[in-house]
């Protein structure tokens, strides 16, 4: 009896500090709710998750792929990789790994590059997880792309991609503030 009574109190204590300490990690973050009022910010792209498809089975399974990498996640942290988004004005600079149903051809870069202007952009915050979905439709001179972005409290972001002429793709990054750099080429 006497067992089992300090096993609860030990259960509840757990229950109640647990509970205590998730309440404090889901508080607001000031720097993510500045950067998202002022429509600024700047993804490093830290990790690519293409669709997988046979044909990228058969290159994963022919050990092309750099160590470390599967068919469903490819690391480019520190390679460069990022968007941008700064009232609007898009930036994009993203790997693509996956199929082309469309589009390309020789000499044709095989990423996702391009400035521009986002259409249909919109904001999302949820307030119960303290974390914000930022959608908007962007094109190039000869695709058309869907963006949805998730950014969790913690800056950690997920980037969901479909496109016109290829396979959804989706990245993992970092949020972070638009640097001095950033504002003054996006303002020229």
């Amino acid at each position: 009896m006497r067992i089992s009574r300090i096993l609860f109190i030990v259960w509840v204590s757990v229950l109640t500090f647990g509970c205590g300490t998730n309440q404090k990690l889901l508080g607001s973050n000031a720097t993510l709710d500045t950067m998202l009022e002022q429509e600024a910010f700047r993804i490093e792209v830290t990790a690519v998750e293409p669709m997988i498809t046979n044909a990228l089975a058969q290159i994963a399974n022919s050990g092309l792929m750099r160590p470390g990498n599967t068919m469903s996640r490819i690391d480019v942290t520190s390679e460069g990789y990022f968007l941008k988004i700064d009232r609007r004005n898009v930036s994009v600079n993203l790997p693509y790994f996956g199929e082309r149903q469309m589009g390309g051809g020789y000499g044709s870069d095989a990423g996702i590059k391009f400035d521009g202007t986002a259409r249909d952009f919109q904001i999302i915050k949820d307030e119960r997880n303290k974390s914000y979905e930022i959608s908007f439709r962007a094109n190039d001179s000869t695709e058309s792309y869907v963006f949805t972005i998730d950014i969790q409290n913690n800056l950690s972001s997920t980037t969901r991609v479909r496109s016109s002429h290829r396979n959804w793709i989706r990245y993992q990054g970092k949020a972070k503030e638009l640097e001095t750099e950033d504002k003054e080429l996006i303002e020229k």
